[in-house]
């Protein structure tokens, strides 16, 4: 049977209360052919979230009704291999509640790594598909800081970057630092060409299911790429959250060495991609369509982009649709000038004009 995770928001609710709704699920799931697994409970924020077995969202959803006259904000059905690379760390537990230690419950919070590599080219002629890839030499060198800092590495995610779930907030800010600064010891000592790149780091904070998605850690996986995408080169961006839950994370936020982006200008943020992500393709759209869509003025939204990503509105568009189209090129399903209509520009001079700004290389040099 399919698994299943869902989420309660339980304002106040106590181990010893979320220990009792639990024995009154067991008593009544073999009705519903139903099996609850375990759950996490964050007692700060008044939030609990249930793994369970069952044959479908409703038999799960009445399992609850009947028990404990509860409905779940949000629940998603889950993958195995999703399920163990975020949530399975052979922790103890006490009558289902999922613990750290004798005396703390495991919250759910999880948070995931994305590391952005560019390869750098000055060719003037050709280049081999295969150099667009993600390159090796550093990728080797990401993995081993991933493993030594006990992440996961999400195969089944990874395109353009590498994507890592951590179990502390900890082990996520140290492995990006020790990335960052190997990396740039690498490039500056220009030990070979395996290292002509640029590279930047985004970090999010998150619980497993939230009141929209429909996978685990859907907004968390979002939100550290998007992280990724507005940072500048060698940079780590983070939720400010990281520095509620660490010290040691405060720490490095106070040292500058991860900037952190606050809850209104996540807020911001999320908004800015909803809009760009659903209107990149559409030629027509613009900085006049952005400000009129996210519902301020050009002045505001120019000083609100160029705060937060580093670059004006034109050229947020403009990355995301050549990061977009990079995406395309790799998949070598279509051809430049389809790509080129894919991501909203229908002037094949003026697409390779920006492609070759951000990659240093035309579209047309690319070797598939």
């Amino acid at each position: 049977m399919p698994l299943f995770m869902d989420y309660h928001h339980a304002p106040g609710i106590t181990l010893e209360e979320a220990k009792k709704a639990h024995l009154k699920d067991l008593a009544v799931q073999s009705k519903y052919d139903v099996k609850y697994h375990q759950f996490w409970v964050n007692e700060k924020d008044g939030m609990v979230f249930c793994l369970m077995e069952g044959p479908s969202k409703e038999a799960c959803r009445a399992v609850h009704k009947e028990a404990n006259d509860i409905k779940a904000c949000n629940l998603v059905e889950v993958d195995g291999g999703m399920y163990s690379a975020f949530m399975a760390y052979d922790q103890a537990l006490d009558h289902g509640i999922v613990m750290k230690n004798a005396s703390q419950a495991d919250t759910g919070y999880r948070f995931i790594l994305t590391l952005d590599i560019i390869s750098l080219t000055t060719l003037k002629k050709g280049i081999d598909f295969e150099r667009l890839k993600f390159p090796e030499k550093p990728r080797q060198v990401a993995n081993d800081f991933i493993h030594k800092y006990q992440g996961r590495i999400l195969q089944q995610l990874q395109n353009d970057s590498l994507i890592a779930t951590f179990y502390t907030p900890e082990s996520a800010v140290q492995c990006a630092i020790g990335i960052k600064e190997t990396f740039k010891q690498h490039i500056a000592e220009l030990r070979d060409n395996g290292w002509n790149i640029r590279f930047k780091m985004g970090i999010s904070v998150g619980q497993p299911v939230t009141d929209h998605g429909n996978g685990i850690f859907d907004r968390a996986l979002q939100q550290s790429n998007r992280f990724c995408k507005i940072a500048d080169d060698g940079e780590i961006i983070s939720s400010v959250l990281i520095g509620k839950l660490s010290v040691f994370c405060d720490q490095e936020i106070e040292k500058k060495t991860v900037k952190v982006i606050n809850e209104a200008e996540e807020a911001f943020l999320t908004r800015l991609f909803n809009i760009v992500d659903g209107q990149y393709p559409n030629e027509t759209f613009n900085v006049e369509s952005l400000s009129r869509e996210i519902g301020v003025s050009r002045p505001h939204l120019y000083r609100k982009i160029r705060h937060l990503t580093g670059t004006s509105p034109n050229g947020f568009i403009r990355d995301l649709r050549m990061s977009k189209a990079l995406s395309l090129m790799k998949q070598r399903k279509r051809n430049i000038t389809e790509i080129a209509l894919d991501v909203g520009i229908s002037n094949p001079s003026y697409f390779a004009k920006c492609f070759h700004e951000k990659y240093g290389i035309l579209p047309s040099q690319i070797e598939v």
